[in-house]
């Protein structure tokens, strides 16, 4: 016999079944305890009123799926009426329409609470009538239920089998609920049948497929524990550095994954309690980035402005370990990057502009005024040569216009090609004459033209600017 306290315990598993949405499983366990109670000498105060609280849970419930479930009743029983009213010529036709409307009743009543007396006495004499034209097709039709009702018991004794296989070791519950998924899209192939057989048969199917959900809830009650486990360590976690703890919560978030499913509700708000459990991480991470940008932006508007050099702008994006693939310090990059092609450019015009006043700086012995290597400086005259050596000068310029691709005069053309075979015999000999680099060729021209050039000797300078703009 049960105790009052084994009947308060059923009645708070049913309380908790209402609440996950397991309204049938929860109503049975209701209609249990309802039928124990009565085997007590006297029911405590406290017990029947938690008794008549989960009957008003159940009724609610019922009339939530008679609301959810009525206006659909009464479409099929105008269904019906419409067949009665305009019948089919074909009897066969008529049969298997009423057979659909049939099936659409009874899957109803397996998914809902079951119709009214009234309104399932109204579906009733509705369908007799309807049937009257299909005489001839009833048998067959008839034989078809039959047919149903057996393929539905054989899908009953298959999941009871599955359970004998897999009880004593239950596969995981994703596993157990695709079965009964399957299990499901069976059974509702072979609707409709006998109405003599409809309440046995699913009470059947759902007695059947208890030991599974059971196997279910159990698997996913330790999973929840498991899951709630893993939240205490991230409440418990406490560096001071806070990306260890990032690194440790994202450790126990791996863990996480392979915990396995605590159903699809408890799942869900488990996931939101673990990942608000490491916002703490995450704010602090954010102040820290928060920072970062600012001071990003900070360095990119003085590196703009030129009141920091690329080389203090580096040695301070060092520091910045947190925002590597943020935009501000892609921005940053692109800036120094454009800086330094700014600056290479800037050097190279200065060293071209030197370059082409190199002549009138030594010339006016302004070399100092003009920023030229000292390797050029070093190698120059004291002073300009009494005379120019014509031929060594044609030769600096027509060589120069080899180096940088540019064609030579007609009258040049004879010591052009001299002094390609020249380079072209010093590459293979790998030998030099230690004229064949753009300042070699420039100290070279200074060196041989006289204090007054002449304007033969100027136009041969004029020449060899051109080749400096290439060269350079």
């Amino acid at each position: 016999m049960k105790t009052s306290q084994d009947l308060f315990k059923q009645l708070d598993e049913a309380e908790s079944l209402f609440s996950k949405g397991s309204i049938k499983v929860a109503q049975k366990k209701v209609r249990e305890v309802i039928s124990k109670s009565k085997e007590l000498d006297k029911i405590p105060n406290k017990l029947r009123h938690k008794i008549n609280f989960a009957i008003g849970q159940s009724r609610y419930f019922d009339d939530m799926s008679s609301f959810a479930t009525n206006p659909k009743r009464e479409e099929l029983i105008k269904e019906i009426s419409t067949i009665i009213q305009s019948p089919l010529e074909s009897p066969k036709k008529q049969a298997h329409l009423i057979h659909d409307v049939q099936t659409k009743w009874q899957l109803l009543d397996l998914s809902s609470r079951p119709a009214s007396k009234e309104q399932w006495n109204k579906f009733n004499e509705l369908t007799n009538k309807a049937w009257e034209p299909c005489s001839e097709y009833f048998d067959e039709l008839k034989q078809i239920k039959i047919n149903n009702a057996a393929q539905r018991m054989e899908i009953i004794n298959n999941i009871n089998k599955y359970v004998e296989d897999n009880s004593s070791n239950w596969p995981q519950p994703k596993f157990l609920i695709q079965f009964l998924r399957q299990s499901f899209d069976e059974w509702q192939k072979y609707a409709p049948v006998l109405d003599k057989d409809l309440n046995k048969l699913r009470n059947a199917y759902f007695e059947a497929k208890k030991p599974i959900n059971d196997a279910i809830k159990k698997q996913e009650q330790i999973v929840i524990k498991a899951k709630e486990a893993l939240i205490e360590k991230v409440n418990a976690i406490t560096d001071e550095d806070n990306d260890t703890c990032i690194k440790k919560f994202n450790d126990l978030k791996n863990e996480w994954k392979k915990a396995g499913s605590a159903g699809r509700k408890a799942d869900n708000k488990l996931w939101d309690k673990f990942n608000k459990s490491a916002d703490r991480f995450f704010n602090a991470k954010k102040e820290v980035i928060d920072a970062e940008l600012i001071k990003a932006n900070e360095l990119l508007s003085q590196l703009k402005s030129d009141e920091i050099s690329i080389n203090e702008v580096l040695k301070s994006l060092s520091d910045l370990k947190n925002i590597s693939k943020t935009k501000e310090f892609s921005s940053i990059q692109k800036q120094i990057n454009n800086k330094r092609k700014e600056q290479e450019s800037k050097l190279k015009q200065n060293k071209i502009d030197s370059y082409n006043n190199l002549l009138d700086a030594f010339l006016n012995n302004e070399l100092d005024k003009i920023q030229v290597p000292s390797s050029i400086k070093n190698k120059l005259n004291e002073k300009p040569q009494e005379k120019s050596s014509s031929e060594a000068l044609t030769y600096a310029c027509v060589k120069l216009e080899a180096l940088a691709g540019i064609d030579s005069l007609k009258k040049d053309a004879q010591l052009r090609q001299s002094i390609q075979m020249e380079m072209l015999t010093n590459k293979f000999n790998k030998v030099s004459n230690n004229l064949n680099s753009v300042d070699d060729l420039l100290i070279h021209f200074v060196n041989n033209i006289s204090a007054k050039p002449t304007a033969a000797e100027k136009t041969l300078w004029k020449r060899v600017s051109k080749t400096i703009d290439i060269l350079v």
